[in-house]
């Protein structure tokens, strides 16, 4: 129960935010907000909370049953926080990297990307189903001996920390532009110009970024979305569009290989 009203709280949170955004910058920047485009994206977190809550019940049921494996019995000292952030900041990375470059996964993370706007609203944006997955990458986390608490709240903090990473109206953090995922940096990573694109993976931290060479400096004239045009009003399109395009790819294929490379290997891979 105490779950289920902490993500409310986030979801309120991020909505209140979002509407908060809209009305310090709408005198001023009337094309920041689009009205439809953040009605989307409040479908897409509704929809993914709904999915989600299901999963994250059987993730929690998995994870606790899975603790009594773990390797050590790690508390909470202050070194631990600090071990877990860095782990689960590490084991993010690797799953939003696994999201740009598996197309099935991308299929459902492309619904994130899809907005041509980057604002506070843009953050409401879920893959509907990346419950599917999502949880799998924070199993070695517990199996290190994390308590399940601890990953829970570390999870949460790095939810807000994502959630204002997507404003535009936030300037330059100065120093903490070395260390840390600014909206200066996630803004490249919303980005479709070429330059930009699978760049700046982190959630909280950019070092797993430069230490892996996907880090890419903001340096201006973004265009935000992905390259294909995505027909908003329907909300089945927004969620499935990409599923479609895998679907038939498959369907065309020639032999199992190719088949098996369009559902796991990259976007855009072809033959």
């Amino acid at each position: 129960m105490e779950l289920k009203i902490f993500y409310a709280f986030l979801a309120v949170f991020f909505i209140a935010g979002s509407f908060v955004e809209y009305t310090l910058t709408y005198k001023k920047h009337q094309n920041y907000y689009k009205i439809k485009d953040t009605f989307s994206s409040i479908k897409l977190m509704l929809a993914g909370l709904v999915f989600d809550m299901g999963m994250k019940i059987l993730t929690i049921y998995g994870l606790i049953k899975l603790s009594a494996y773990a390797l050590f019995n790690l508390g909470y000292d202050w070194w631990s926080w600090i071990l877990c952030f860095v782990i689960w900041d590490f084991c993010f990375y690797c799953k939003h990297y696994t999201e740009h470059n598996v197309r099935f996964m991308w299929a459902i993370h492309v619904n994130h990307h899809s907005s041509p706007h980057m604002n506070l609203s843009t953050s409401l944006r879920s893959g509907v189903f990346k419950g599917i997955y999502r949880y799998f990458f924070y199993i070695p986390i517990i199996f290190l001996g994390f308590p399940l608490e601890m990953l829970i709240i570390i999870y949460g903090i790095g939810k807000l920390w994502a959630f204002f990473s997507h404003s535009q109206k936030l300037g330059n953090w100065g120093v903490l532009e070395k260390f840390l995922i600014t909206p200066l940096h996630h803004a490249v990573h919303h980005s479709c110009n070429e330059q930009n694109l699978n760049k700046n993976f982190g959630e909280t931290l950019i070092i797993w970024d430069k230490l892996f060479g996907s880090f890419q400096k903001n340096k201006g004239n973004l265009i935000y979305g992905i390259h294909e045009e995505v027909d908003h009003s329907s909300f089945y399109k927004t969620v499935m569009h990409e599923f479609e395009n895998m679907a038939n790819d498959v369907k065309n294929a020639k032999n199992s290989k190719e088949r098996l490379l369009y559902i796991f290997g990259k976007p855009g891979w072809n033959k």
